[in-house]
């Protein structure tokens, strides 16, 4: 009697992890956390940026269009062998999956510093993940926070506020918004799903005093819209 080969074995016994434990959970949320020293009154945040320019931010709105988690990287053979299977790689007609949390939030200082909100939960495969990727994108009319934040339809970042610029002069005020796109990966810190060990949570902190460093506010156009929204991207941390 014949003996299945080593690649069939190991074929089928990807294939049986399409049924994998539904008990499987990460709950994912999202803070605002500065980095430094902020006065707050009400939603509005008073700081200095990196240039020394104190920062009065009345509003801030953002949107995060979507999360997915990914695994750590693993041997060529067994990457080889998950092109093979078609579990996994059939694209959902939804934005979601057992990775990915595809719902967009729009959302802003009007949480208090620390308060998280509750971005959903994810269902992936027992395994390790190492990073999370994120995309800010503008925001749809089915995005999650719209209906208080009308206005945000279309964009993905807005902020407003005054500034005093650190050479000094009087106040000036300012209003920035953009429908670009900005994608963000962070790094997860020992993240294991196992029988064992099925359920976990980790929160995105955004430090939004970061947001306007290196700005000259005085200035206009897209560069300055661009490298703002690469601030928020560089901003986020993934943590327990």
């Amino acid at each position: 009697m014949k003996t299945a080969s080593p690649l069939l074995l190991a074929l089928l016994a990807l294939c049986a992890c399409g049924s994998r434990d539904e008990g499987t959970q990460l709950h994912l949320g999202l803070d605002f956390r500065p980095d430094g020293n902020v006065r707050t009154e009400g939603t509005t945040r008073e700081f200095l940026n990196d240039r020394g320019d104190r920062i009065t931010l009345r509003r801030a709105q953002l949107t995060l269009s979507s999360v997915e988690l990914l695994a750590c990287q693993t041997s060529s053979a067994w990457k080889w062998l998950r092109a093979l299977s078609p579990i996994g790689t059939a694209e959902a007609h939804s934005k979601s999956s057992p990775q990915k949390l595809g719902t967009p939030y729009v959302t802003g200082l009007g949480l208090a510093d620390g308060e998280g909100l509750t971005l959903g939960t994810l269902r992936p495969p027992p395994g390790s993940y190492c990073r999370a990727h994120l995309v800010f994108a503008p925001a749809d009319a089915d995005a999650e926070g719209l209906d208080s934040r009308p206005d945000m339809e279309g964009k993905t970042l807005l902020l407003e506020g005054e500034w005093l610029p650190a050479e000094g002069g009087p106040a000036r005020a300012f209003h920035l918004e953009t429908d670009g796109l900005i994608n963000a990966e962070v790094m997860l810190e020992g993240l294991t799903l196992t029988p064992d060990a099925l359920e976990a949570s980790r929160t995105l902190h955004l430090a939004y005093d970061r947001w306007l460093d290196g700005m000259d506010l005085g200035a206009s156009g897209d560069r300055v819209t661009d490298e703002v929204l690469r601030n928020v991207a560089r901003s986020v941390t993934l943590q327990p």
